[in-house]
């Protein structure tokens, strides 16, 4: 069997007060795969991922342990062990694809130089390359285009090279943190269509972290839904978006706009705010917005239930489908 090119085993952050901001977040991504995850803003996904990757702010604890191989532990506790994959068998995409590069660098020097650097290839090999990316992200005359400065590019050009930036190294994992945020709705297509077709011809793992699940459905094999700082949902993206098992799972898919939503009607919405970190409720986190919630709810913190492919953390979990009254 596969090794996945990522595990991840009960993750815990700490901020200095000692506030739990993310608790027991286990996952695995195995090459040529996409997992999507997702939460709304606060919930604490992109706090996993840069913990992944070694990249927390100094001021917050991580604990548990991360492995790229399916064999080698470390522990997410020591960063800078983690860290030191990142460029190498891990590169890290961001929301702005502009803040990839140096302004007073060329993009040809750049891409090159990322690899020459940390000794991967040389530079005639570096240079090939970055032509070789370049063209099959559909980014021709390279010639010209290595001479551009990073304001000379449009969105969709920035887009496209900051990927080539990445992909340089041949990473085994690629964390990609709301790649489309800055970007209008046909870009938005073409850069998760890119990304979904360059993971699966390298066997490239890809991490996608985002709030919108009805965009990423389209492209993740997988997905683990996270909210107030904890996995609430996990599975195969076919099974989570057919039947969820989690309400706010649930709510979150009965929320999607779709062409065949009645005209004028009341546009969907969860009721209520997500908690902030450290005014985690008691209980389930979610019972206070919880269509389905009931005394236990509130009292108790369920537990993650594993099935084979995934699991849940509900005490009265959906089975019917995935239509929801908010």
């Amino acid at each position: 069997m596969t090794a996945p090119a990522l595990q991840v085993q009960d993750l815990e952050i700490l901020a200095p007060s000692g506030t739990k901001l993310v608790s027991g977040v286990s996952f695995q991504v195995f090459p040529g795969h996409l997992l999507g995850l997702l939460g709304e803003t606060g919930a604490g996904k992109t706090l996993t991922a840069r913990a992944v990757l070694g990249l927390l702010p100094k001021t917050l604890r991580a604990s548990g342990k991360v492995s790229f191989d399916g064999h080698t532990w470390y522990s997410l506790g020591e960063p800078d062990q983690i860290a030191q994959h990142l460029g190498t068998s891990t590169g890290l995409m961001l929301q702005n694809p502009a803040a990839a590069f140096d302004p007073m660098q060329r993009i040809g020097r750049q891409l090159v130089e990322s690899v020459v650097h940390k000794r991967l290839m040389t530079r005639q090999e570096g240079t090939h390359r970055a032509r070789e990316l370049c063209e099959y992200l559909g980014l021709s005359d390279t010639d010209e285009l290595f001479q551009l400065y990073p304001h000379e590019l449009s969105g969709g050009m920035a887009q496209r090279l900051a990927l080539a930036l990445t992909l340089m190294p041949r990473p085994r994992l690629l964390v990609v943190d709301e790649p489309t945020s800055a970007l209008d709705a046909n870009l938005r297509i073409e850069a998760l269509k890119l990304l979904r077709s360059i993971s699966e011809e390298a066997g490239m793992a890809a991490l996608l972290v985002s709030h919108d699940l009805g965009l990423v459905s389209s492209f993740c094999d997988s997905v683990a839904i996270i909210y107030a700082g904890r996995l609430v949902e996990y599975g195969p993206m076919t099974t989570v978006i057919d039947r969820p098992a989690h309400p706010y799972t649930a709510t979150l898919l009965s929320c999607e706009l779709t062409l065949d939503r009645p005209s004028r009607s009341r546009l969907p919405v969860i009721l209520g705010e997500p908690p902030s970190p450290g005014n985690w409720p008691r209980g389930c986190s979610f019972h206070p917005r919880c269509p389905d919630a009931q005394e236990r709810c509130a009292i108790e913190r369920p537990l993650f239930t594993n099935e084979p492919d995934g699991g849940y953390a509900c005490h009265y979990p959906r089975r019917e489908g995935r239509t929801c009254n908010i």
